[in-house]
């Protein structure tokens, strides 16, 4: 094995990235299309150019999208090693600054006279002066403030609030409303000349109170609070920028990191960075979120790289609607035979053979086995297979009392290419029998509706149980053991078990005849015969009592 020293492994670093970097830069210098770097140097540049911030967690989510953009825009900038730092407090310089590139005032800066008042002031760097300046030209700062202006102390809320107003030029209006009786629990420390100001704000819908109704005047605001602010104006602004652009997307490459769109200008091809930040309903989302036809914006860096894509339309993607008998339930999936399109007409389970009084078979199903009887020819060519009957669930007592008789018009052994699959995750919207549910509850035999998008993954599901429908079942059957019932005689049963059946308006009824049965209109049970009205009195399951209609 080779044993490199230290200095050497070192230019050999080197020397692979001079082998990646130097094609790159050539080809940034050729004015290389978009999409056509990685053919000449093997890798994308946007997997090269990185953005995005590292201390941006969960417990700023409410403020990442508004962060993200206002940075893209350029109206804030963040520190050294990718970080935003969204919990320090915005200086008077910070907030002057960042209203007027907001309003689109940038490019005045350096066309702006500093006069020796201004001069006067202590700030840091050269180019502040000139900041502070077009202020006062564009209103934000009065002249006569300047003498306590304080460009390094954080800015309390409803100072901001005051730059901002003068930024929109509602001076005037904010005077009209100082008087004002502002909603909330501390109202009365917002200063009475600032009143106007904070005003105006609400009723703009760029500041709002916590969520204990406060608004805390004369706390600093901090740099993700001035972010969300901003971005509220920026988005009520129509300022023209080039170099941010609405579009539907037409077509997105992941591997060469390229998004094409289409609006009133025609339709163009923009290079994407790796870690664009990508939000879809206000929510940090990835590429892979990204769908043709969405209608999007795209903000762009002096390279004409989108550093930022907000979805603002979602693209309407086709619709899948599945319904059909339950066949199969695991963790992330849901499977449906769909040529079973009623909840009643079908159900699915095991073929088995039975020889309780005498030879039978029975369809064991989550809910227990039922009596198959009807068109059941050829069916002892597939005991222990999984099957779908097709038939009506009677109400007929079976006469070998392992459950409900299955009236079979017709049978299938289930294959797979009989099964419908849709993908579930976490934002599927489940429901069982009308009550939300999770995937687990939803058994084999069940029925189900399925709405599912153009890759298979359901969005709604709408069960009906198996178990609800044979209790609806056990009820109306329960009704037959106790009490009374009309009908006519469809089939009388004189074998070692008595068995009356009769047909009404409400179904077909199988029920043992007692031994000791009392009759009335007739003699014998032998004289029954197909079509009489007959009543019924029903005690414990049994007839105890037959009565003939003459």
């Amino acid at each position: 094995m080779k044993i490199y020293k230290k200095g050497a492994a070192l230019l050999l670093v080197v020397i692979m990235l001079m082998t990646f970097v130097a094609p790159v830069a050539e080809a940034k210098e050729l004015n290389i299309p978009p999409g056509q770097l990685k053919k000449v140097t093997g890798i994308p540049y946007g997997q090269l150019k990185k953005i995005g911030f590292v201390d941006l967690d969960e417990t700023i989510e409410w403020a990442r999208l508004a962060i993200d953009r206002m940075y893209a825009r350029g109206i804030f900038t963040g520190y050294p090693g990718n970080v935003f730092k969204p919990k320090n407090n915005v200086t008077h310089l910070e907030a002057i600054i960042m209203a007027l590139r907001v309003m689109g005032w940038e490019e005045e800066v350096k066309r702006t006279k500093v006069n020796d008042d201004i001069r006067k002031i202590n700030l840091s760097w050269n180019d502040a002066y000139y900041y502070v300046a077009l202020a006062v030209e564009k209103g934000l700062i009065k002249p006569e403030e300047l003498r306590g202006f304080n460009p390094n102390a954080p800015a309390k809320r409803y100072e901001v609030a005051r730059y901002i107003v003068r930024a929109l030029d509602m001076e005037r209006e904010a005077q009209k409303h100082m008087k004002e009786k502002l909603p909330f629990k501390d109202a009365n420390a917002i200063p009475k000349d600032a009143v106007g100001y904070v005003y105006i704000m609400l009723d703009l819908g760029l500041m709002k109170g916590d969520d204990k109704n406060r608004f805390k005047p004369n706390d600093p605001i901090t740099r993700a609070e001035m972010a969300v602010m901003l971005n509220r104006l920026d988005e009520s602004l129509d300022n023209e920028d080039e170099n941010n652009l609405v579009g539907t997307i037409k077509d997105i490459d992941l591997e060469d990191l390229t998004i094409t769109i289409q609006n009133s200008s025609g339709t163009k091809t923009y290079d994407l960075l790796e870690k664009t930040p990508v939000y879809v309903d206000g929510r940090y989302r990835s590429l892979e979120d990204l769908k043709v036809g969405d209608k999007v914006e795209l903000v762009l860096d002096e390279d004409e790289f989108v550093i930022f894509i907000q979805v603002i339309e979602k693209t309407k993607q086709p619709i899948i609607s599945a319904k059909g008998l339950v066949a199969e339930v695991n963790r992330r999936a849901i499977s449906l035979v769909t040529y079973i399109t009623n909840p009643d007409e079908g159900f699915i389970g095991t073929l088995v053979e039975s020889d309780i009084e005498g030879l039978h078979y029975e369809l064991e199903t989550s809910e227990g086995a039922f009596v198959l009887k009807g068109n059941i020819e050829g069916l002892e060519d597939y005991v222990g297979d999984k099957i779908v009957v097709k038939g009506q669930l009677t109400d007929e007592f079976s006469i070998y009392m392992r459950g409900y008789i299955l009236n079979v018009e017709k049978y299938y052994v289930l294959r797979s290419r009989d099964l419908v699959t849709f993908d579930v995750n976490n934002d599927t919207k489940i429901t069982l029998n009308g009550k939300e549910a999770k995937l687990a509850e939803i058994k084999a035999g069940d029925f189900a509706h399925v709405r599912a998008d153009d890759t298979n993954l359901a969005l709604e599901i709408k069960a009906e149980s198996l178990k609800d429908r044979i209790e609806e079942l056990e009820k109306e059957r329960k009704n037959t053991r106790d009490g009374k019932l009309e009908g006519k005689v469809v089939s009388v049963s004189l074998g070692a078990n008595l068995m009356l059946t009769i047909k009404n308006d409400d179904g077909q009824y199988t029920i043992i005849i007692d031994k000791d049965v009392e009759l009335k209109g007739i003699k014998s049970l032998r004289n029954l015969k197909r079509g009489m009205e007959v009543g019924l009195r029903i005690k414990g399951g049994k007839i105890i009592k037959i009565e003939v209609d003459d």
